[in-house]
């Protein structure tokens, strides 16, 4: 079974969300998200968690460039947010769109707060456009603090209401993924990376991973909702890694810090 980016599995009494789209045989690239009866909700209390409870899950994959938890899947159930059957205003949503499933808390414990939907069909932007235009669906304007990681919140609240890979419908919020899945590549050197970069050419500003060109020459990329739909023009300042493919890899995922300097035109695909 093809796994990737909102697949869930469970192991050993935690349920784990399935990272990216690279994986290798028998093993889910994942991190923890549930146990206990809590939530994990960022990638440093996941890494936590996974050094004090499954050290040995780490490893170092070429592909990715870094040390990451993986998952045996033989002795793991695999959650598959295509398959999952569920009634009410999740439903509804979902039956708007195109090979579209759920995921989120939805998938491994069948309710939730908000609705996480995953697709692998990128002509449901079109769809997410014109209910935005209708006031079908609402921008969403409140920000968790959680969430906020490595932007800070004026700039994560600025984003987020600009979106619509996220919004509210019928008063329930909502995170929409549109996963296409592409190979990077194994990763030869890594360094450091503090600078401003200005994006000039954007090519997946919906669909995950996002990539932008920028005008230093690197290419940013990120499998994050946070960082999809930047238009061009949009001047980021980062601290993080660089990560040497065959293109240079600007990993928003792996940034200690990202800033908006200047947000640039109103369409990412203009």
């Amino acid at each position: 079974m093809e796994i990737f980016e909102g697949f869930m599995v469970v192991h050993k009494g935690v349920t784990w969300s399935v990272k990216g789209c690279y994986h290798p045989e028998g093993f889910a690239v994942a991190m923890p998200r549930y146990v206990d009866g809590r939530k994990i909700k960022t990638l440093k209390e996941g890494l936590e968690f996974v050094r004090s409870r499954f050290p040995e899950y780490l490893k170092l994959v070429k592909e990715i460039g870094f040390q990451v938890p993986l998952v045996p899947l033989k002795e793991s159930v695999v959650l598959n947010p295509f398959l999952v059957s569920l009634e009410g205003t999740v439903n509804k949503f979902k039956s708007l769109f195109k090979n579209t499933g759920v995921t989120g808390s939805y998938l491994y414990l069948g309710k939730g707060h908000d609705m996480d939907l995953v697709s692998t069909d990128v002509g449901n932007v079109e769809i997410l456009k014109e209910l935005r235009r209708k006031g079908v669906t609402s921008p969403l304007e409140e920000v968790n603090e959680t969430e906020l990681e490595s932007l800070p919140k004026e700039d994560f609240q600025q984003l987020k209401r600009r979106r619509i890979t996220e919004g509210i419908f019928m008063g329930v919020p909502y995170t929409f993924k549109i996963v296409e899945c592409e190979s990077f590549g194994e990763v030869t050197k890594v360094e450091n990376f503090k600078d401003t970069v200005k994006i000039i050419r954007v090519t997946k500003p919906y669909s995950l991973p996002v990539k932008y060109y920028t005008d230093v020459g690197v290419t940013i990329t990120s499998f994050r909702t946070r960082f999809t739909e930047l238009p061009p023009g949009t001047k980021l300042r980062v601290k993080g890694l660089l990560l040497h493919r065959d293109f240079l890899d600007l990993d928003l995922d792996l940034a200690e810090e990202v800033r908006i300097v200047q947000l640039g035109g109103a369409d990412p695909a203009s």
